[in-house]
């Protein structure tokens, strides 16, 4: 992944009375993400992987200046669609990068058995799609570092576009997690809420430069609270069940 792909992220947390004062100001030059449904969210489930000895969790913790996690994500329950991701930070910049897997991809790299005794299952049609080394990448250091499933994050996301820098402001809802990690994505399992019930999470994320204008329109008038806030670690320190 090329250095100019890193991008800045601000988060903070908010109320919602705050959430829905910035998108009366926003909605005016910003557009919903044309994935969204009517209602102007969706629902994103994740499953994160970690070490037995939780490195990542514990870089996260630590604010480890070069660090990744792997996981696996779908939309709004739809588990035809499912991604694999890998979020990954470097002085203090993110970049994502994602593939599509198969179900019987999903399920065997969710699998908790000697997985390098069978084969991963093959997609369905040819891959040409460069992204797919990512897949790859994760199985050999699944192999070699014992990656394993840790958490199910679950929230609700409202996501705005600003074409000028690249920015994306989306407000994050109903932040919940599960430790019952088995048969993800399709199964139905208890979630615990980490955040208080009237506590959400605004995202601000762009490339190089910020614009002014939509700065102003974000924080302007807010006594908005910075911070470095991880839906893994929060899930994994406070939402066991």
């Amino acid at each position: 992944m090329h250095a100019e792909s890193y991008r800045h992220e601000l988060k903070f947390l908010c109320t919602e009375n705050q959430l829905c004062h910035i998108e009366r100001k926003i909605r005016h030059i910003c557009r919903l993400d044309r994935h969204t449904g009517p209602d102007g969210n969706y629902r994103i489930t994740s499953l994160y992987f970690d070490t037995p000895d939780d490195r990542c969790y514990q870089e996260n913790l630590a604010g480890t200046d070069q660090r990744k996690k792997y996981r696996i994500r779908v939309y709004n329950d739809d588990t035809d669609t499912i991604f694999l991701e890998c979020k990954s930070s470097l002085r203090g910049l993110k970049t994502k990068e994602n593939c599509l897997i198969t179900p019987a991809q999903c399920e065997y790299l969710t699998e908790q058995f000697p997985y390098w005794k069978k084969k991963l299952p093959a997609p369905s049609t040819p891959q040409t799609d460069p992204s797919q080394n990512l897949l790859e990448r994760f199985l050999t250091e699944k192999k070699t570092e014992l990656f394993l499933p840790k958490v199910i994050v679950e929230y609700v996301r409202t996501p705005y576009i600003f074409p000028a820098g690249n920015v994306r402001i989306t407000f994050d809802r109903r932040i919940r997690s599960s430790s019952q990690v088995t048969g993800f994505p399709g199964k139905s399992r208890p979630f615990r809420c980490i955040l208080p019930q009237d506590t959400h999470v605004l995202e601000v994320k762009y490339d190089r430069l910020l614009p002014g204008a939509i700065l102003e329109l974000v924080t302007g008038g807010l006594d908005l609270r910075r911070t470095s806030f991880s839906k893994y670690a929060m899930c994994r320190e406070y939402g066991t069940i």
